[in-house]
């Protein structure tokens, strides 16, 4: 029963924690996913959004803990209870924000402009596919093991090669996706895309290997190669974490696309402030709709990751087969790895 709880207390405040640090780790110009202008990143109304938000995100953490621990509800009806109420205290900061930006004029009297890096098409960022090398040898070593173990199902290994396959996908749509270049400081700002860019793309492809790595020893497991202890369990997931860790740390150095970074050179701030397109953006800076743009792939206003372009043709067909494939696997169609294969 102990542990159980303190297992369920201890993914609320990971919860929590994330929430919490998403608005420390974006962009000082894009407090809760709202484009403002860089002498406005110190309003009055950023700041208290924010600390609203912080006071909020710890009130309902300590509710919810206070139910798990009562016994209130199920453990995954507060994990989502906390989320659902996590993300209305965000959309509430961003309404906030938006309200002052528009009755203030923030951007009245600015020059918005877009700033590009032409030397990311004739010098690209370029992914070190050796990285991914211990994730193909992993996917073979799988392999022969159970070939000499009698194996009754590769399904890991089957997981093992989408894995190798969605990784080298995503690097390669990553690495030609629209850079995030500030039209303050372009030359700065493109510096750091470009370390931020190469980080991203080395921990993908290491990342491959950790998850690949777990899949191994799970498969030592299912094919009674190796007892499922304890011990053998941790040591499964012991890559995966190494690899979240990996992310987090990252996340922290280098900030939202990459603005902590320390820039090669100094420069001084243009008269021209990004471009101000909110109304391209939802769900406080995580969804974009932009048919006129012909980026598929675009930096998330929020946390270091990409989304796609909904207002792209192929955005939806993507979207249709991550749903037909989650379909398949829930009619069995498309099986998962089970202890006994």
């Amino acid at each position: 029963m102990i542990g159980p709880v303190w297992l369920h207390l201890a993914l609320i405040a990971f919860t929590a924690a994330a929430f919490g640090s998403a608005p420390a780790l974006a962009r000082p110009t894009l407090p809760f996913g709202v484009r403002v202008p860089a002498r406005r990143s110190r309003e009055a109304v950023i700041l208290l959004a924010r600390r609203r938000y912080n006071r909020g995100i710890g009130a309902a953490a300590i509710a919810a803990c206070a139910v798990v621990l009562l016994g209130w509800l199920a453990f995954e009806a507060v994990l989502v209870g906390l989320v659902v109420v996590c993300s209305l205290l965000g959309g509430l900061a961003q309404r906030s924000i938006v309200a002052a930006k528009r009755k203030e004029g923030w951007y009245a009297g600015t020059r918005q402009a877009v700033a590009t890096d032409t030397s990311l098409r004739s010098d690209p960022v370029r992914p070190q596919w050796i990285l991914l090398a211990p994730a193909v040898l992993l996917a073979v070593a799988t392999a022969v093991v159970g070939l000499f173990a009698g194996a009754a199902s590769f399904s890991t290994i089957v997981a093992q090669v989408l894995v190798i396959g969605l990784v080298a996908l995503m690097t390669v749509a990553i690495s030609r996706a629209r850079p995030e270049i500030d039209a303050a400081q372009p030359s700065a700002s493109a510096s750091r895309y470009r370390e931020y860019l190469h980080g991203v793309l080395g921990l993908l492809l290491i990342s491959a290997g950790c998850v690949n790595a777990t899949l191994l020893v799970v498969s030592l497991q299912l094919w009674d190669v190796a007892e499922t202890t304890v011990p053998v369990t941790i040591v499964a997931y012991l890559p995966i974490a190494t690899a979240f860790i990996a992310w987090i740390g990252f996340s922290v150095r280098a900030g939202d696309a990459g603005h902590r970074l320390p820039p090669t050179g100094d420069e001084p701030e243009t008269r021209h402030e990004q471009r101000d397109d909110d109304r391209h953006w939802y769900a406080a800076g995580m969804i974009y709709v932009n048919r006129d743009d012909p980026a598929l792939l675009v930096h998330r206003r929020v946390g270091t990751y990409w989304t796609l372009n909904l207002g792209h043709p192929v955005a939806w067909l993507v979207l249709v087969a991550v749903a037909v494939a989650g379909v398949l696997t829930g009619f069995g169609v498309v099986a998962l790895p089970t202890k006994g294969g």
